[in-house]
């Protein structure tokens, strides 16, 4: 959560050699676009409730959490869109994803959206985590196999996270 987590994520992105990347996304099978398509919805709409929260957040650490969030989703937007080739169309909510965020903007603010907010961010971090593990496990190419073992990490260490402030909003 911290911005050493993010940098490293950044970093860690950026030593996949160029050449896999271009090899993967001129070859992606259904399973990459798969894995690509689904982490890029699920990561627009923990990046978008993250920028509601920027503005509606009460809570220090909520707040806190909502800003790295925004920009580690960015992150790894920007990382799964350069592996699979995906336009930024893909990087948007589902439908149940913006209902979601119409949801959250309807709340005024303070710790009902705090708690609100944390919710969403646990439920679409497990789904991340179910995207990442399910790939984990029947996905070959080197590049999304690295990018979902990165990303895996990450969203454990999040649910750790949100999981404590959703205790200290209790």
């Amino acid at each position: 959560m911290n911005r050493r987590s993010v940098v490293k994520f950044a970093v860690a992105a950026s030593l996949i050699p160029t050449a896999a990347l271009a090899q993967s996304s001129q070859s992606a099978p259904s399973g990459e676009a798969k894995h690509a398509a689904e982490t890029l919805r699920a990561g627009a709409l923990a990046l978008e409730s993250s920028r509601i929260a920027l503005n509606k957040a009460s809570d220090t650490g909520v707040k806190r959490f909502a800003e790295f969030e925004a920009a580690e989703q960015e992150t790894v937007a920007m990382v799964v869109k350069a592996a699979s080739k995906l336009d930024a169309a893909a990087a948007t909510p589902d439908k149940e994803g913006k209902a979601i965020l119409e949801s959250l903007n309807g709340i005024g603010g303070g710790k009902s959206f705090d708690t609100a907010y944390i919710k969403v961010q646990i439920d679409g971090h497990q789904r991340l985590l179910q995207i990442q593990d399910a790939y984990l496990a029947s996905g070959k190419d080197v590049v999304h196999r690295s990018i979902a073992a990165l990303a895996r990490g990450h969203i454990q260490e999040h649910l750790s996270t949100l999981e404590m402030l959703q205790r200290q909003l209790s």
